[in-house]
């Protein structure tokens, strides 16, 4: 489930080309007498390829995926033919199908996006001329995201720790001095927020770069085909959240997500904090404290 940096490749994505066969099948257009007839062949054609330029404009550098509701579809008739597949992700996608068509979330890879907000960026490109010129355009910044194995985050991560919390509130810390139960307080209260900041953080997704940056050594950075873009070295393709992602260390199924660029402190926090709070609790409940 664990993929680390460095790790023997997991089974790839299968290619978006392939992954629209099913969807499409199940498309169907109204003729002229009100019957319904499967989509022609050249609609369907003109369909992925508009939909393959799209993934291609997108903003970030993720494999191509159908949305949550194509995926949902795809479950609703094969649910244990597709679970059977070997895939170990394949049962989190499908809750993630069913979960995020629900409330409307967005997918980037098998991220799914729950808020995004659009942000001013400036980069140094070459110009015409040949000279280095300042572009600045917009693009979208992810604000709330949850990764691919939220099920286990929601229902084994945070109820360990709300579980193991309550019963040290209401066993000991009632009859513990105020001072111990300050710093009990403040480690709990921590570890929940790293943990959160870690899960719901944007790990640190590579936005798509058809070329290398001006400003950057264009020799160390490499082409993905999986994403279409090229990315730095220390930037990592993870197939398990689907995306490209800057200094990538592992993903962590107990957070749901990659580890990244962007929440690799909460993260190495959350990890500490988990050690200080088991053992305070492990001490607080046997009376060591």
């Amino acid at each position: 489930m664990s993929h680390r940096r460095g790790a023997p490749p997991k089974e790839e994505m299968m290619p978006f080309t392939e992954t629209l066969e099913d969807v499409e099948s199940q498309q169907t257009v109204a003729t002229e007498n009100g019957s319904i007839d499967p989509m022609s062949v050249d609609s369907r054609k003109e369909a992925k390829q508009k939909r393959i330029q799209e993934w291609k404009d997108g903003p970030f550098a993720a494999s191509m995926v159908r949305t949550w509701d194509e995926e949902k579809s795809r479950y609703q008739g094969n649910m244990l033919k597709e679970l059977a597949s070997g895939n170990d992700s394949m049962p989190c996608i499908c809750c993630s199908a069913f979960a995020c068509s629900k409330i409307g979330a967005g997918r980037i890879g098998n991220i799914a996006v729950l808020k995004q907000s659009t942000e001013w960026v400036e980069e140094i490109e070459e110009g015409e001329d040949g000279q280095p010129r300042t572009r600045r355009f917009t693009r979208p910044k992810l604000d709330f995201v949850i990764g691919p194995y939220w099920p286990m985050l929601f229902f084994v991560t945070f109820p360990i720790i709300f579980v193991v919390s309550g019963l040290t509130l209401v066993k000991r810390i009632p009859h513990t001095h105020p001072g111990i139960v300050l710093i009990w307080l403040i480690c709990t209260v921590g570890l929940i927020a790293s943990l959160s900041l870690t899960a719901f953080r944007d790990p640190g997704i590579l936005p798509r770069y058809e070329k290398p940056p001006a400003t950057a050594d264009a020799s160390s950075w490499r082409w993905s085909d999986r994403t279409h873009s090229y990315r730095p070295r220390g930037a990592f393709y993870d197939p398990d959240t689907g995306v490209i992602v800057e200094e990538f260390d592992h993903t962590c199924p107990w957070t749901s997500t990659a580890i990244g660029k962007k929440n690799m402190g909460s993260f190495q926090c959350f990890v500490g904090l988990v050690f200080v709070c088991l053992i305070f609790d492990i001490f607080l409940l046997t009376n060591g404290i």
